[in-house]
């Protein structure tokens, strides 16, 4: 019990976002769109807290101001309603998603579709606004691992064994470091994605710019994060075995290609996942 309340509370931090304000240092390539996507916040709001408009240019170094959940709710911008969309010729699930500040899985969710399910020219989608996506990542309170969701991946250019066990079959790994550590992995349009080692599901869900996410604690207090489901078959407090599987593989929402992020925690540390036991 005392492991499980453990857990609990540290994968609680690792997607629970920014309470308050924080500092962002502009890069080369970044964009208003880019930065707002990062942080899971719209545009508008990223504008209105640097009191800038759409149309400005920035530049590198610059320092820009990402608002906290508390002064979205001081300023009345957490009360996003839902609106309504209507399919188009040339849409898609990706698409329409990145034009509202979403992700493909929140869209879907919103919409109680799957990725398989075509769209039709006049079909109506609802638009989920903040407060929707909120509630949703509230009614299933995600553990907590020292990270940070909000930074960009950052690729390091190494390739990682294929050969060896991963949740999906024969996937291209990459690495990814910085407040996110771990492994970029390629999959099939809906592969079966499964756990590589036994352990107890401490959270399983929807996390805005993450998409699905499960975490599976295992015996040894190793912590594997599967991130950006396409589905989710699985729920909190089951115990899972290896290759049991967690669900299927999501579609990026910036690349808009099939995969997903895998990561491995020990004591709250990130390692690995290569060296991270499996069976």
């Amino acid at each position: 019990m005392a492991k499980f309340f453990y857990c609990t509370l540290i994968v609680f931090l690792i997607f629970s976002g920014v309470l308050t304000s924080e500092s962002y240092k502009v890069e080369k390539g970044d964009t208003l769109f880019s930065i707002s996507r990062t942080y899971g916040i719209t545009v508008d709001e990223l504008c209105a807290a640097n009191k800038i408009s759409k149309s400005d240019v920035l530049k590198v170094g610059q320092v820009l101001t990402i608002p906290g959940e508390e002064e979205l709710q001081a300023s009345g911008s957490s009360g996003t309603v839902t609106t309504e969309y209507v399919v188009v010729k040339g849409d898609t699930y990706y698409s329409i998603a990145r034009r509202n500040d979403l992700t493909v899985d929140q869209l879907l969710q919103a919409n109680r579709l799957k990725s398989t399910d075509t769209l039709k020219i006049g079909q109506v989608l609802k638009i989920p606004g903040k407060t929707q996506i909120a509630v949703s990542e509230q009614e299933n309170p995600v553990p907590d691992i020292d990270i940070e969701i909000t930074d960009p991946r950052f690729y390091t250019g190494e390739k990682g064994d294929s050969s060896l066990l991963w949740p999906v079959k024969n996937p291209e790994v990459t690495y990814i470091s910085g407040k996110i550590s771990g492994v970029l992995l390629t999959a099939q349009k809906q592969e079966a994605v499964c756990a590589i080692q036994a352990g107890t599901v401490v959270f399983s869900g929807l996390y805005r710019g993450f998409g699905n996410v499960v975490f599976v604690q295992s015996k040894t207090n190793h912590v594997y994060v599967y991130t950006g489901l396409g589905s989710v078959n699985v729920k909190r407090g089951d115990f899972v075995t290896k290759g049991s599987k967690l669900g299927t593989a999501g579609i990026d929402s910036f690349t808009g290609k099939s995969c997903l992020t895998f990561m491995v925690y020990e004591n709250g540390k990130p390692m690995d996942p290569a060296k991270a036991p499996r069976g």
